[in-house]
């Protein structure tokens, strides 16, 4: 599958997820609900298969730092 297709899938889910969220005319990413929320909760969503958990657990390891 195309990889800008997933990341975008991903991002779409994140914001129906509300991990990724506007405030004032920025984007806002909620790290400590992205660590806690369960892949299933996210399996829920609309066009989120395997692909897309796989890129969130991707993000989820890129921002372990935080």
């Amino acid at each position: 599958m195309n990889e800008d297709r997933v990341l975008t899938m991903a991002k779409n889910a994140l914001k129906l997820a509300n991990i990724i969220r506007y405030e004032n005319g920025h984007e806002i990413l909620d790290v400590s609900l992205l660590r806690t929320i369960p892949d299933g909760e996210i399996m829920r969503y609309r066009n989120v298969g395997k692909s897309t958990i796989e890129k969130i657990q991707e993000i989820r390891k890129s921002i372990e730092w935080v």
